[in-house]
Order: C-alpha cells, then structure tokens, then sequence
C-alpha cells in the first residue's frame, strides 16, 4: 500500500511540475508576471499571493 501510495505522489509531482514549467509565461500578459500556485488543480493564478491547496 504505501509503494502504491508513492507511485501516486511521485506521478501527481511529475505532472504538476511538468505543468507549473510549461505554463510558467501565461501570466505575463495579464498581470506583469505576478502569479502563485495553486495545487490542486495545478495551475498558475495570476496575482499575488502564496501557496494555496485548492481553489474553494
């Protein structure tokens, strides 16, 4: 279970990272740059801000 568990983690990582380095640009149009992350789902908010785990 917990080989199962890293699998998942380690894939969610890859893709999120994979994600976070091929968006990296989309904000800078619309705000100048400033931008955060926000996990799940993985994608850039264009403003400014920390970290956020999800977006409700």
């Amino acid at each position: 279970m917990l080989f199962w568990a890293f699998i998942v983690l380690l894939t969610f990582s890859f893709y999120s990272g994979a994600k976070a380095m091929t968006t990296r640009t989309d904000c800078d149009s619309v705000s100048g740059g400033v931008k955060h992350w926000r996990v799940i789902p993985g994608e850039w908010i264009c403003s400014s801000g920390g970290i956020e785990l999800s977006g409700r």
